[in-house]
């Protein structure tokens, strides 16, 4: 009789345990509206944080076309509560959750059975959706990218590209910290991102200044490429340069020691007289030049025509018109007689020896005027010989000698010195004059 009745108990027990594990719920259910549910089926974990806190029980169509998600959560929710469909990874259904983010604690509770629509709920971003944003060339080389890394890996280089694995590990866990960082500074990062899309939107309203920049940029650095040698022997020179700037500014330094006692001295010099030089001498001088400057500036312009140096001046513009042909011709003269010029040099100490002494020779003078006269006299230097002219003889002139063919270098007209005169140049009038030609 014991026996049943222990029995009894025990058979109670199980059934009390099945139903309580069996029917019902003790969980706080809640329907959820999502756009689109992404690959999410009745069983996936909703996780706070990595921890579940509840699961997805049911899946349905509303009549908006909306999914509709049921979802039973060990808690209550708060307001402020949202959820966002996740994915571990791409390879299966099971590897989705609901990740929540509960709201305040202190926030009031939603009550069972509340719906929650899209403004709580996120889905997930679909591998589609993400190569939708991009246009046909950029997918096409996306594609091309990924089957270059597909060869790869099936290339020789296999080895060497998956031992980078042992650090994809470090890479993702860094990227993690980041990502958590950045989460945490929700409210800093989106004033980041409204100042950057401010940043575009005024680089945008300036393109064409922005590519006459990057144009104007590629030109100069092209024109410094061109100039490499340059370039290399600047920066080679740049260092002795550096150090003799360094010498220099340190006896600079010693030389401002040895000007003070100047500065110090030109201090009590003012301070004893420049004031009252300044006060005594300089401003009466400055007084009485002020109508010179008046002057000054009333001839160089005043009110009317013709009457100043500035109207002058503008006069003298249309000449340039008419003297330009006078001097293009002066200087196709000048230029035509360099030859010349260049061999009268030579007879320069001549010339002006000639107009000293006729000037020393004039100045003396008696009661019948000076003692250098000028009369005009003729004389019958040349003589017809039949139906020829020829110089006359000496005989003609009883002993005077007449000398033709005179040809005197320079110096030639006083006694011959060695080394000194008659001057042939260095050779250039050599055949131009004739050096025997002397006293």
């Amino acid at each position: 009789m014991l026996r049943f009745s222990i029995l009894g108990v025990f058979v109670c027990a199980v059934v009390l345990l099945a139903v309580l594990i069996f029917s019902g719920s003790s969980g706080y259910r809640y329907k959820l509206h999502f756009e689109n549910v992404s690959l999410i089926v009745p069983g996936n974990l909703i996780m706070v944080g990595g921890h579940p806190v509840g699961s997805v029980t049911d899946i349905g169509l509303t009549e908006d076309s909306m999914a509709e998600m049921e979802v039973e959560l060990d808690e209550p929710l708060h307001e402020g509560s949202s959820f966002i469909v996740r994915k571990r990874s791409l390879s299966s259904v099971h590897n989705h959750y609901l990740s929540l983010m509960p709201g305040p604690d202190n926030a009031p509770e939603i009550p069972e059975g509340t719906v929650l629509g899209e403004e709580n709920t996120t889905s997930a971003v679909e591998i589609d959706q993400f190569f939708d944003i991009f246009d046909r060339r950029t997918r096409d080389g996306l594609s091309g990218v990924f089957r270059g890394i597909a060869q790869i890996y099936a290339g020789d280089a296999a080895e060497g590209a998956n031992q980078t694995f042992k650090y994809t590990g470090a890479s993702f866990s860094s990227t993690q910290r980041l990502m958590a960082e950045l989460s945490d500074q929700d409210s800093k990062l989106d004033v980041f991102v409204r100042n950057v899309g401010g940043l575009m939107t005024t680089l945008a309203s300036v393109a064409p200044e922005i590519t006459d920049l990057v144009g104007n940029a590629d030109i100069a650095l092209n024109a410094i490429g061109r100039q490499n040698q340059s370039l290399s022997l600047a920066l080679q020179e740049l260092p002795p340069t550096l150090r003799q700037g360094s010498t220099t500014l340190v006896n600079l330094r010693q030389s401002l020691d040895d000007i003070e006692p100047l500065f110090k001295a030109n201090a009590r010099a003012a301070d004893a007289g420049l004031a009252g030089f300044l006060k005594n001498q300089l401003r009466p001088v400055l007084k009485r030049a002020r109508p010179v400057f008046s002057n000054l500036a009333t001839a160089a312009g005043r009110s009317g025509k013709n009457n100043d140096t500035s109207d002058l001046l503008s006069s003298l513009i249309p000449l340039e018109s008419k003297a330009g042909p006078g001097v293009d011709a002066a200087i196709g003269a000048l230029d035509a007689s360099q030859d010349e010029v260049a061999e009268t040099r030579a007879w320069s100490p001549d010339i002006y020896a000639a107009l000293a002494k006729l000037g020393a020779a004039s100045a003396n003078y008696d009661v019948n005027g000076h003692y250098t006269r000028v009369r005009p006299t003729a004389m019958g230097l040349y003589q017809l010989n039949g139906t020829t002219i020829e110089p006359a003889s000496t005989a003609v002139y009883s002993g005077l000698d007449f000398i033709s063919g005179i040809q005197r270098c320079p110096g030639g007209s006083t006694q011959p010195i060695a080394g000194s005169n008659p001057f042939l140049d260095d050779g250039n009038l050599v055949g131009k004059c004739d050096p025997t030609q002397v006293p």
